[in-house]
């Protein structure tokens, strides 16, 4: 244990206006203009042995090989291991497309976009002075469970007011040790960053950028969101700019007022990051004659699709990511192959008996709870979008009943998670955390 100093900065990443949009397939163009602007918020800890960076980003994801490259421009310019970052997304689907490919249209932003992240990375370090921890949480709602069951028994992603929701926000303020200043706070709750539909052209960072502009306008100091485990809730109410300013300064609200009510502070504080590997069963892979006449449906069905013949919700999107897949089982199955699996990474930062846990996906509310349940850690609060983004993890009651999160779950080599994934979660979870534990 050691005396804690903490550095907190923010820069803007607000996109060009045309760029092409994240979050909704079904988008006709790219951005027309500019609601309000994005921003990246670089918090740096460190406790005189260990140091972690946490970056609450105002965008929809940092994916897979963006993360990789990412992680080799900090170990360059600010020395930081992968271990020690930890960067959550507010999964804002009024932002850019950061998906980082060698063809996209914003190679050139997204490359810009980690330089900047790591240079808030470094600027908060040389800022970082000795510093207190507190907590707090206080009851807020800013979503609904969005798994709404129509007559006919379909689920549908609508409201259902009587589904798991999130009804808390955690604070964690961060002041100054000598003179007892708030200097920082991060900020939890879990809820999707959808205020705003598909038929929304301008940048916003939704309900979460409004949050954080709520709390930096009432208190002065750099305060940052982290998305809770969202999966299966919107926002809500939703349509308009003008429910973003309602769930924005209901949440913020909340924090400002937390922040009042936070328990006692302590700068001796023993930080521990670690990076854990998590494996996810699969779907079987399916015998090589279904898997060629699956390929040949997909096909099909691209060209259909290409020809407006296609059903409407099959945007050319979603057919050729099942044309994808199919061509990845049907590889799988020529090969000889009867099972495979998805290992990834999961991260961990405790601060005392404080537990941060981040998913490189998008995973059900339920999920972390049990999480939050079954820890190590007197307070433990599950993260989304940090890391990494590879799709859904529902619960194994919700494969029964279908629906978009089920459809739209992780897949790899063409294979979607099994309906146990969820609860292999949760136990690896809570292997990383008695890993991380103090003295553990």
């Amino acid at each position: 244990m050691g005396q804690l100093k903490v550095g907190a900065t923010k820069a803007n990443v607000t996109p060009p206006v045309g760029c092409p949009m994240a979050g909704y397939a079904g988008r006709k163009h790219g951005a027309v203009g500019v609601h309000d602007d994005l921003f990246i918020r670089a918090f740096y800890l460190e406790d005189g042995e260990s140091q972690v960076a946490i970056v609450s980003c105002d965008l929809i994801d940092m994916c897979q090989t963006g993360m990789k490259l990412f992680e080799q421009v900090a170990a360059e310019q600010v020395g930081l291991p992968p271990e020690s970052l930890f960067i959550a997304n507010s999964h804002t689907h009024s932002g850019p497309n950061t998906r980082y490919r060698e063809d996209s249209e914003l190679k050139s932003y997204i490359e810009a976009l980690y330089a900047i992240i790591s240079g808030a990375i470094y600027e908060a370090r040389e800022a970082a002075k000795p510093a207190t921890l507190s907590l707090a949480r206080r009851p807020v709602q800013c979503g609904v469970n969005r798994r709404e069951r129509k007559p006919d028994g379909t689920i549908v992603l609508g409201v259902n007011p009587d589904g798991p929701v999130d009804r808390q926000v955690d604070i964690f303020r961060f002041d100054d040790a000598d003179t007892g200043e708030p200097m920082a706070v991060l900020f939890a709750h879990a809820v999707h960053n959808v205020t705003m539909g598909s038929d929304n052209y301008l940048i916003s960072g939704d309900l979460g950028g409004a949050a954080e502009a709520f709390v930096e306008r009432n208190t002065g100091i750099v305060a940052g969101f982290l998305n809770g485990c969202c999966g299966n809730i919107n926002a809500h109410p939703r349509g308009e700019f003008r429910h973003v300013d309602l769930l924005g300064t209901r949440l913020g609200a909340a924090v400002v007022q937390g922040m009042t009510e936070v328990g006692d502070a302590t700068g001796d504080v023993t930080l521990k990051c670690l990076r854990h590997e998590v494996t996810l069963p699969l779907d079987p892979v399916p015998p090589l004659a279904d898997a060629k006449r699956e390929l040949k449906e997909a096909e099909e069905l691209l060209e259909h699709a290409e020809h407006g013949e296609a059903e409407e919700e099959l945007s050319i999107w979603r057919v050729n990511r099942l044309l994808d897949n199919a061509k990845a089982r049907h590889e799988l199955a020529a090969a000889g192959e009867t099972s495979a699996s998805l290992t990834y990474e999961i991260g961990v930062v405790a601060m005392n008996d404080i537990a941060l846990v981040g998913y490189p996906s998008e995973v059900f509310f339920e999920i972390g709870e049990a999480v939050r349940e079954g820890s190590p850690f007197s307070v433990t609060r599950p993260l989304t979008h940090v890391n990494g983004a590879y799709g859904y993890i529902p619960i194994r009651e919700a494969f029964a009943d279908g629906g978009y999160e089920v459809t739209a779950r992780i897949h790899h080599k063409g294979l979607g998670i099994a309906p146990e994934a969820g609860e292999a979660l949760v136990e690896q979870s809570l292997a990383a955390l008695e890993e991380a534990a103090v003295g553990g």
